[in-house]
């Protein structure tokens, strides 16, 4: 027996169906795509995991690579249980531990990354900044939620899971540091972070406090060891933050030389579990007062892609399909959608409770095919939901654009 499996009363009985007699954990050795398959048919039968996005996701991690790896039923197969779960979706995360779709996903990572690229990555296909000047730059680098202080200060501060305590912190230290925000995720997040810090070569300190994000609805995601074992360790080839525990410790928009300058210029000051105003404040008297000088090595930048500017159509395409009339009643709670050819005749009529399941069977029957069709029919359809379900006023908007010859 595996003694890397934990014993099988370790694992409640009610968080699996009485025939799942081999249930997933990590550590299993080489598995086959067949392997993990038949391990996500049987995590989907868990309650828990068949309303839950992270679970959804993982399916549709498994359908690409099987799709790569040219195991083309068993790719069809995950789609149809990852539409399935997304037909009745809940919850994207609500802390299950263990999360059983988190660990698949980790493996199904490294299985991705073992597939041999189409195009060597070279030195010359690297984003270079020797034309940086051209624009200035500006800070924060990264869109997020977080709060201003002075930038030219030495001080950030990362509240973990703790969505409220930022505002707290800032209205007392704002003249003390540069910036301070909350991070949930060890991937994504945790990219935002360092591109933030190693962007301000003023800012020297990172003080991480906060409840572990591991320890509430988030569970799973540990962004505050995540971190830490970002600064201690780096990445390796794959971006997986060497020596994370979270479930998706990947941090995939940072390169090695940006992890090395957060390396170099941050001190980190862990105080995770810590929601103390008062104590953080005398944290940040002490550090403010060693008035840290700028880093002065070059800043590794990174031109970001131009941002879009989004624009309304002038133009309206009418879709070959036809169109929908969306007539919400109140009265019986329910929702109902006349669909129509163009030339006006009436093919079908559906009644549902919400936008979800309506927008969901329009798709499967092929009764739309053009995505601005599909975005303005989503909007509606939420719209008219909050009309039998809250009371907001609804009229069915005109989709946008105009038609040849309107005025």
């Amino acid at each position: 027996m595996d003694s890397s499996i934990p014993p099988k009363q370790h694992v409640p009985k009610n968080q699996y169906p009485n025939d799942m007699a081999d249930t997933y954990q990590p550590c299993r050795g080489n598995m086959s795509l067949k392997d993990i398959f038949e391990d996500l048919k049987k995590i989907s039968k868990i309650k828990k995991c068949s309303y839950c996005g992270c679970n959804k996701d993982t399916l549709n991690e498994f359908h690409k690579i099987a799709t790569i790896k040219n195991e083309i039923e068993l790719a069809e197969n995950a789609l149809k249980i990852a539409e399935k779960i997304s037909n009745q979706k809940r919850y994207e995360c609500i802390g299950c531990n263990p999360c059983y779709p988190a660990d698949i996903s980790n493996i199904l990572f490294d299985i991705e990354n073992s597939v041999p690229s189409k195009k060597e990555v070279t030195s010359n296909d690297q984003p270079c900044a020797c034309d940086s000047s051209k624009k200035k730059n500006k800070w924060p680098a990264e869109i997020g939620t977080y709060y201003i202080g002075n930038k030219k200060n030495s001080i950030a501060i990362n509240t973990l899971s703790n969505t409220t305590f930022p505002k707290q912190l800032i209205e007392k230290l704002k003249d003390k540091i540069a910036i301070v925000g909350y991070c949930e995720t060890e991937n994504i997040g945790i990219e935002k972070v360092v591109k933030n810090l190693i962007s301000n070569p003023n800012i020297r300190t990172l003080i991480i406090c906060g409840e572990e994000s591991g320890n509430n609805m988030m569970g799973g995601h540990y962004a505050g060891q995540a971190l830490i074992s970002l600064y201690k360790n780096g990445i390796n080839e794959q971006h997986r933050i060497i020596g994370a525990k979270g479930k998706r410790a990947v941090v995939k928009n940072l390169d090695k030389e940006q992890v090395k300058q957060f390396q170099l210029q941050i001190e980190l000051i862990t105080l995770i579990g810590n929601n103390s105003l008062e104590t953080i404040g005398n944290i940040v008297d002490i550090e403010h007062s060693k008035k840290k000088k700028v880093f002065k090595k070059p800043l590794v930048q990174r031109i970001a892609k131009e941002v879009i500017i989004a624009e309304n159509p002038q133009k309206l395409r009418l879709d070959k399909k036809g169109y929908f009339v969306i007539i919400p009643d109140k009265t019986q709670q329910k929702i109902f959608v006349e669909y129509y050819a163009n030339t006006g005749e009436l093919l079908q009529t559906m009644i549902g409770n919400d936008a979800s399941s309506i927008y969901y069977t329009i798709i499967e029957k092929e009764f739309i095919s053009k995505l601005d069709h599909c975005a303005y029919l989503g909007k509606e359809l939420t719209r008219a939901e909050y009309f039998i379900k809250y009371d907001i006023p609804y009229r069915q908007d005109k989709a946008l654009g105009q038609l040849a010859g309107e005025k």
